[in-house]
């Protein structure tokens, strides 16, 4: 039986619109709360491309906008609720012996949740660019995009600096599987060591060998395998519940998570004013911290009805979380076009406000529109 994070009361009142925008899980377990941590991730993300200050400004106003700034960290929030989500269905047919070791159906699951909307992202922006740049040059990137070339080969950042994400994203959904075949025939338990730790330090050798990590400008270039750690902490938790070593008692992680979290988001906009600290040691120390307390946030699942989890599960936050993707494809290019064409705001703080405030709303609207009549469709039809 799924477990429900709210009351049958609270389910009821919300299922007359939420439930409308939702499509049942694969993982046939129904963790509201994850929803709600995508929508904390969602606007961390959207706040920090909207908000922007004056060059010129003070100390004291450049590290609150570094604080604001920060919210881009929300990009590892949604990559270890990846990690689990994606690598769940895996562990549970490693746990139960099963013959295949991939799930049926993964493929054109995450083709459908990912390719439809970045193929309508591409087909509505690339006219837009060409329109306001007369820069012929969006039609060939537009083109390398729709055909997947990205994924691959390097390509220039100026399209949509946010899909360097997504390039990560879909790497992991190809090795994912990868790793799963190869450990087919190592024992469950075995399997849950070495593959964390494959895809915890695989990575952090990568970078520390190479120097390299993934850049979006001016060219998008994940330098696979390096950023695919942040992914090995959501496999890890994904595993330990489907072996059944998650206890209820870790909820205690999942509380010290809601302080960690945005404790570590201030250290990383601290570090991030700070030129002397910005080593390849402190770095890891701070992205490593991200990691740390974005997976003891998954540990709600040790006790999805916990208060914190139910405050989680607000149908606003939960419908922010439903609508991410399609958010965060469309929210920066709508808000650097506002910005350039409308801006600056010259020191006036209700043209200031109205600079963040109406690309915020529009491209909220507008990305909830194309979920609702666009994605959500084709969703329900991929999981058929």
């Amino acid at each position: 039986m799924p477990l429900t994070l709210t009351t049958p009361q609270t389910h009821t009142a919300t299922k007359s619109w939420l439930d409308a925008w939702h499509v049942a899980p694969s993982l046939n377990r129904d963790y509201d709360f994850i929803d709600g941590l995508r929508g904390l991730a969602i606007l961390m993300v959207v706040v920090s491309h909207h908000f922007y200050i004056n060059p010129s400004s003070g100390v004291l106003m450049h590290y609150a906008g570094a604080v604001i700034g920060s919210g881009a960290d929300g990009v590892i929030l949604f990559y270890a609720l990846s990690g689990f989500l994606i690598s769940w269905p895996f562990w549970k047919r490693k746990a139960t012996s099963a013959v295949r070791a991939v799930p049926q159906g993964y493929a054109q699951r995450r083709f459908w949740k990912i390719y439809p909307p970045l193929a309508l992202s591409i087909l509505l922006l690339t006219p837009f660019y060409i329109l306001t740049t007369s820069d012929g040059s969006y039609l060939s990137i537009g083109a390398k995009w729709l055909t997947g070339l990205p994924f691959i080969v390097p390509i220039s950042g100026k399209f949509n600096p946010v899909m360097w994400t997504l390039v990560v994203e879909v790497q992991f959904y190809i090795t994912l599987p990868l790793v799963f075949l190869c450990f087919k025939r190592v024992s469950p338990k075995t399997s849950l060591v070495i593959i964390a730790v494959l895809f915890l330090i695989i990575p952090f050798l990568t970078r520390a060998l190479t120097g390299q990590r993934p850049t979006l400008f001016p060219n998008i270039d994940s330098h696979y395998p390096a950023a695919l750690d942040v992914f090995s902490f959501g496999v890890l938790v994904a595993g330990l519940e489907s072996f059944g070593y998650v206890k209820e008692s870790w909820v205690r992680w999942a509380i010290a998570g809601m302080i960690l979290w945005p404790l570590a988001c201030l250290i990383s906009a601290w570090a991030s004013q700070q030129p002397a600290y910005q080593s390849f040691a402190m770095t890891e120390l701070v992205q490593g911290a991200l990691r740390v307390s974005a997976a003891c946030l998954l540990l709600f699942i040790a006790q999805p009805k916990h208060p914190i989890a139910r405050i989680l599960c607000v149908p606003w936050l939960r419908w922010c979380g439903i609508i991410s993707y399609e958010w965060y494809l469309f929210h920066q290019p709508f808000a650097n076009w506002a910005r350039v064409r409308f801006g600056p705001a010259h020191g006036d703080i209700l043209n200031f406000a109205l600079l963040i405030g109406i690309p915020f709303v529009i491209s909220l609207i507008g990305s909830a529109t194309i979920y609702r009549f666009f994605s959500l469709p084709l969703l329900r039809y991929g999981r058929q």
